[in-house]
């Protein structure tokens, strides 16, 4: 019983911290395309510390015990490397200025075909939004390599709030509260 109550904590802290990662998303995104003239150190520090952030969350809903299995299939490698690359932002963003958008496409990109996998097992699962999932992960993918091509603050923005939505809507439609609740009651 205990061992279940500290799956079912860790699954609500991940569920909880993708939705923080997902506002967190909106509003750098918004930063990027209302004021993108910001002071490039400032902007990498958050980054950097957002990145660490996302990857400790990322870690915490691999280690839970999601529902399908959808949400954080990937997500032990992806928070790993995202720890390394906010560490390394954090540590060497002066010397990686010319990098940093490009760095953020490749990461979008990747994230994309991550999702689109997802999508094809949430089919596979007969989860009915499927197809929403799969056009988030394209439109994202597609999005990342218009910012490795263009590398403007403005199409960073549109990446992080297509981040934001798509990662926000699949922790909705693959994890909601009622979900978490039948998953705990079959295990019973």
């Amino acid at each position: 019983m205990m061992g279940r109550k500290i799956i079912s904590n860790r699954l609500a802290i991940a569920r909880h911290g993708y939705i923080l990662i997902s506002v967190l998303f909106y509003i750098s995104g918004l930063v990027c395309i209302i004021a993108p003239d910001l002071n490039l150190e400032a902007t990498a520090v958050a980054g950097g510390v957002m990145l660490i952030l996302y990857g400790i969350i990322k870690i915490t809903g691999y280690l839970s015990d999601d529902l399908y299995c959808l949400a954080f299939q990937h997500d032990f490698a992806c928070g790993l490397l995202l720890i390394v690359l906010g560490i390394i932002e954090l540590i060497l963003h002066a010397r990686f200025r010319g990098y940093l958008l490009l760095a953020l496409g490749i990461l979008v990109l990747f994230d994309g075909l991550l999702c689109v996998q997802t999508a094809i097992d949430a089919r596979r699962f007969g989860l009915v939004s499927w197809y929403i999932i799969m056009a988030g992960s394209i439109l994202l993918g597609v999005l990342g390599i218009v910012l490795i091509i263009v590398n403007t603050q403005t199409v960073a923005g549109c990446c992080l709030l297509a981040e934001g939505v798509l990662h926000h809507y699949l922790i909705q439609c693959t994890m909601s509260p009622s979900m978490t609740r039948q998953r705990e009651m079959d295990s019973e």
